[in-house]
């Protein structure tokens, strides 16, 4: 996956590419132009000049930050074979341009760079250096055929790495972006995929509770039945409602109609409830902290039995204590281990304290502000 991220095109590397392209003809082609109009004995000399700079460009247009450019090797060989008959004969002298950007085309390829570039420039300097097959050794012709072609190449293998330096720099950059975006997405799923699992958990097992109930009621309490059947047909429509507004991003829980729910849950189950609280009038208490208290009446209902349960909320903070201890080494309580996280990137803080005979789930929003609360 992250192979084929590579090798695909964004509008942004895409300009980089031209960028860099052209950064690169920018800086050599004006040079070469005008050095071979002015050191060209002829114009067919200019012409095969010219000829081999085209083809070069023709690799240039290939170039790629994962592969060789695919006509490089054809590159390679006609302008290599032009710079040698070039040097051989006294052309202009720089007839090595063509077969110094060919070079570094490939080079930028290489893994040791640095060392190819050097090979790169010594093999252009001793293929000028055939001048000296039909011509004594001067140091014009040395200038000109060895030191010359020597020193341009490591130019344009610069001009070429600074470029696609620059391009890289740019592909990573955009990689990075498309790397954040689809760790977001992700994070995002899990984030539904939680609350769905809160919404959703908490209802079914209230349903499956209530027809357990409604079941055993049956025949000793026709009525008391029906109404637990009304009450499972309420609840299945509120957890179609609230999965429903979920997927529109429109759901929240209230804090006051949690803590109601939460004492008719317990006292159907046969649970004494004392519930306090402080709740400011026309404040609206974090939904988060609904949250937690819904499933801590779900853990409460499903994995212990508690003969009391004692809830305390506030519009910064909520705690729910039972008398029921769960099993730490069977009970993985992931709901709140998500609650929590949810709670902490919000500012807040989630603790689970068990005693002897006591299980407490206390969240807090706002450290140090807000109203505390406190213990009986």
């Amino acid at each position: 996956m992250i192979e084929t991220m590579c090798k695909q095109e964004t509008p942004t590397i895409g300009h980089m590419r031209r960028l860099a392209m052209l950064t690169a003809v920018a800086t050599i082609a004006p040079l070469c132009v005008l050095g071979v109009a002015l050191t060209a004995n002829s114009w067919l000399e200019g012409l095969i000049i010219s000829a081999c700079f085209l083809l070069t460009l023709g690799s240039l247009r290939e170039w790629s930050l994962d592969e060789y450019p695919r006509h490089s090797i054809l590159a390679l060989g006609v302008t290599g074979a032009s710079w040698a008959v070039g040097a051989f004969t006294v052309a202009s002298p720089l007839g090595f341009v063509p077969l110094s950007l060919a070079c570094a085309l490939m080079v930028a390829r290489a893994r040791r760079r640095a060392l190819w570039v050097l090979i790169s420039a010594l093999s252009v300097a001793g293929i000028g250096a055939t001048v000296f097959v039909l011509h004594p050794v001067t140091l014009e012709l040395a200038a000109a055929y060895v030191a010359t072609p020597l020193v341009g190449t490591f130019f344009v293998a610069g001009v070429i790495l600074v470029s696609e330096q620059a391009w890289l720099v740019a592909r990573r950059l955009e990689l990075a972006k498309d790397t954040e975006a689809q760790f977001a997405v992700a994070r995002e799923r899990i984030r539904f995929a939680g609350d769905l699992h809160d919404i959703q958990g908490h209802s079914l097992h209230i349903i499956k509770f209530k027809a357990e109930l409604a079941h055993s009621l049956v025949h000793s309490e026709p009525e008391r039945a029906e109404e637990e059947l009304n009450e499972i047909r309420r609840l299945a429509r509120e957890t179609i409602a609230e999965t429903r507004s979920l997927t529109y991003a429109r759901h929240e829980l209230n804090l006051a109609t949690e803590i109601e729910n939460a004492k008719r849950l317990c006292e159907a189950a046969g649970i004494s409830v004392g519930a306090r609280s402080d709740l400011d009038p026309g404040a609206v208490a974090h939904p988060l902290l609904a949250q937690v208290l819904r499933e801590a009446t779900t853990n409460l209902l499903r994995h212990a039995r508690p003969t009391t349960v004692r809830i305390e909320a506030s519009t910064t903070a909520v705690a729910v204590t039972n008398d029921g201890v769960l099993d730490s080494s069977s009970t993985p309580l992931r709901g709140l281990a998500r609650l929590r996280e949810r709670l902490e990137a919000a500012g807040g803080t989630l603790r689970i304290a068990r005693e002897s005979n006591t299980f407490e789930v206390r969240a807090q929003l706002v450290p140090g502000g807000g109203k505390e609360l406190g213990h009986d």
